[in-house]
């Protein structure tokens, strides 16, 4: 299972589809449509990071920050995923 914001600019959601594209029937992908990277931890206010090594921008700039409703759905699917891969 992969879970990612559309709008992550430090770890973009386009390689995530094109891995879940090309194994449709092993990997779960869910694409949240307003968050930012972080997105599952509580309570941070979407912020402007910067001097990070790793965004593919390469300014050294990202975004990250809570969005709930995707944070609630991903403690909702993550337990429930977890569940059935142990059955």
């Amino acid at each position: 299972m992969i879970l990612v914001g559309a709008k992550d600019d430090w770890t973009p959601a386009a390689p995530c589809r094109a891995l879940a594209g090309r194994f449709p029937e092993e990997i779960t992908l869910v694409v949240y449509p307003d968050a930012w990277h972080d997105f599952d931890r509580p309570d941070r206010p979407v912020q402007v990071l910067h001097g990070l090594a790793t965004p593919p921008s390469g300014t050294g700039v990202a975004h990250a920050g809570t969005n709930e409703a995707a944070r609630l759905d991903a403690l909702r699917r993550v337990p429930a995923f977890v569940a059935a891969a142990n059955q």
